[in-house]
């Protein structure tokens, strides 16, 4: 072993520049973070969720509160994009790009709080190196070595688990639990000034409004960084500043939300997903099935029966009002526990946590392994792993907490490398000629297979952009070439901005309404199409009579297969997407 050590121990010695290992980290971030960015742009990439953050934003900008606050979407990234197409207004072909490159800038805002949470580990993985009670001396990894692997971990976690192509409010997130777990180490190294506590405190009240996750993992920040602080009288002083800097960002927006609202209701995302993941209640027109799941207090109105056809055009706005607002057309739903409906969920839960391990950070979970069982550490106390280990505590407890219900890498991407930074920084070995040779190897191992994985995954999350792009030419003809193809044929139909529309399709994924401006206010889900694609004429007439009694002036029909039989109908370019303008 001493042998193969002393002739890669060269090799490790030409990476040992901290200033160009940053440097060229900080450039592979920037470069494949804008490559991800030009796909996403490119191919008009778009999801659910985004759709509802534009819609908030435009609403909060002209001056709709009522519409624009949420009780299941964080406003905070809502506000972000609202702002950004108030001030550039953009074209049709535009807008998604434009999302995306507020997107990369985001990235980039979290680039910077990593860089800012990770200067500070590297200070703290420098004090771990002395004994306090001893004067004893460590080795733990070289600055070149952290550095490295911190970029890469956060690479990979940001465009493979985060991805930045996702219009979610996750990456804003990420931003905001960095600086917070920067701000952490700060205290754990011993700067103790009130002002850090207080702006921890802002930190993670702006976190908050980026995403409610925030506000358990906020209590969790504040318990660890009671731990963390030495002398407990001066954490019983400073750690309620933490909650007083909270409650000044967190506390304004939940009287507003109450105010607008009427209601205190805001945070009812996690009860919504615990009953569609866990119980299988179906979010999109839920009637009150399974049996135990409550009783609808205003559901969707089913206005046809096979197939069934739902109207949902008052009292909720938005581009697809289910979305829009599913705590109103769910509100009565009940989440309850089911043995067996949980086991199932934690079984999901636990193989997705040991691909990301095992598979994405393999090589990693081995060399800190074996780094630890190399070392010398003596046994800790319960307070011990609270004050040195907290930032593992945290993402724990959020992979516990995800895990219950259900576990998407954007969710959990941040803590990820929460959960890494604090097991890279307490490594600490016998000072001895084997160590110092083997620390430097294993990291250049362990960047070269992190290296590896990023553009295995990096080449997967291309092709799950293709497949998005391509998906609705599963039915059996041509996808439109974008969006915005849909959205032209439609307006060019006479149809205005604000206009009701009806879809036989999938509302969630219908990106062009949000292009047209327009409101969907009925729809015929497109897996319970089948009887109007092969039905006599009659039974189509009594549809289309259905349609136009929700006020709908139009009719999108998506991914219609090849064998039906649509008279009167345009044909959008030789898509198998099909218009039918109502008379009204």
């Amino acid at each position: 072993m001493e042998i193969a050590l002393n002739n890669l121990a060269p090799i490790a010695r030409k990476f040992s520049n901290v200033r160009w290992v940053s440097f060229f980290s900080r450039v592979l971030a920037l470069i494949l973070g804008a490559i991800h960015t030009w796909a996403a742009a490119t191919s008009y990439s778009m999801n659910a969720d985004g759709v509802s953050y534009l819609d908030m934003g435009d609403a909060i900008f002209h001056g709709d509160w009522a519409t624009g606050i949420s009780a299941v979407w964080s406003p905070l990234y809502a506000w972000i994009l609202g702002a950004v197409m108030r001030l550039f207004n953009p074209t049709m072909e535009w807008e998604f790009p434009l999302v995306h490159i507020v997107n990369y800038l985001i990235f980039l805002f979290a680039l910077v709080c990593f860089e800012f949470f990770w200067g500070q580990l590297v200070q703290y993985h420098q004090q771990v190196q002395i004994e306090k009670d001893t004067g004893q001396r460590f080795i733990g990894w070289p600055d070149w070595a952290l550095w490295a692997v911190g970029y890469l971990v956060f690479i990979t976690a940001t465009l493979t688990l985060i991805e930045i192509w996702s219009v979610t409010p996750d990456m804003l997130m990420a931003a905001f639990v960095l600086l917070a777990a920067g701000l952490l180490l700060k205290i754990r190294v011993g700067k103790n000034s009130w002002r850090i506590f207080l702006l921890l405190g802002l930190v993670l009240g702006i976190g908050y409004l980026a995403k409610e996750i925030m506000m358990p993992v906020a209590i969790l920040f504040i318990g660890i960084t009671f731990f963390t602080v030495e002398n407990k009288r001066q954490a019983v002083r400073h750690v309620p500043l933490v909650i007083v800097g909270y409650l000044l960002i967190a506390l304004p927006y939940s009287i507003i939300f109450t105010s607008v609202r009427g209601d205190s209701t805001f945070g009812g995302a996690a009860s919504f997903t615990y009953a569609k993941h866990v119980n299988g209640v179906s979010f999109a027109h839920w009637q009150g099935k399974p049996p135990g799941s409550g009783t609808p207090e205003h559901p969707t109105r089913q206005i046809f029966d096979d197939p069934p056809i739902y109207e949902f055009a008052t009292p909720v706005g938005g581009t697809y009002p289910v979305s829009f607002d599913p705590a109103y057309w769910n509100a009565g739903l009940t989440a309850h526990f089911d043995f067996r409906q949980q086991i199932d969920a934690l079984i999901v839960s636990g193989l997705f946590y040991l691909n990301v391990l095992f598979y994405q950070y393999g090589a990693l979970l081995i060399g800190v392994v074996t780094l630890y069982l190399l070392g010398r550490n003596k046994p800790f106390r319960l307070l011990d792993v609270l004050s040195r280990w907290g930032l593992v505590v945290i993402a724990l407890a959020v992979f516990g907490f995800y895990g219950i219900v259900l576990v998407s890498g954007r969710y959990i991407g941040v803590f990820v490398i929460l959960f890494w930074a604090d097991l890279l920084a307490n490594i600490r070995l016998p000072d001895s000629s084997i160590t110092r040779k083997l620390v430097p190897v294993l990291g250049i191992l362990i960047m070269i297979f992190l290296l590896a994985n990023l553009v295995t995954f990096s080449l997967s999350g291309y092709r799950d952009l293709g497949a998005a792009a391509n998906a609705a030419s599963s039915a059996g003809g041509t996808a439109p070439d974008w969006p915005g193809e849909v959205a032209q044929a439609l307006l060019d139909t006479g149809l205005d901005a604000g206009d009701p529309v009806a879809i036989i399709g999938y509302g969630f994924d219908s990106f062009w309404a949000r292009l047209a401006r327009v409101k969907i206010v009925a729809e015929m889900p497109i897996n319970e199409a089948g009887p109007f694609w092969i039905g006599k004429p009659e039974l189509q007439t009594e549809v289309i009579e259905a349609f136009a009694s929700s006020g709908a002036k139009a009719i999108v029909a998506e991914t219609v297969p090849t064998y039906a039989s649509l008279p009167g109908w345009e044909q959008v370019g030789s898509s198998n997407y099909y218009i039918l303008k109502l008379e009204q």
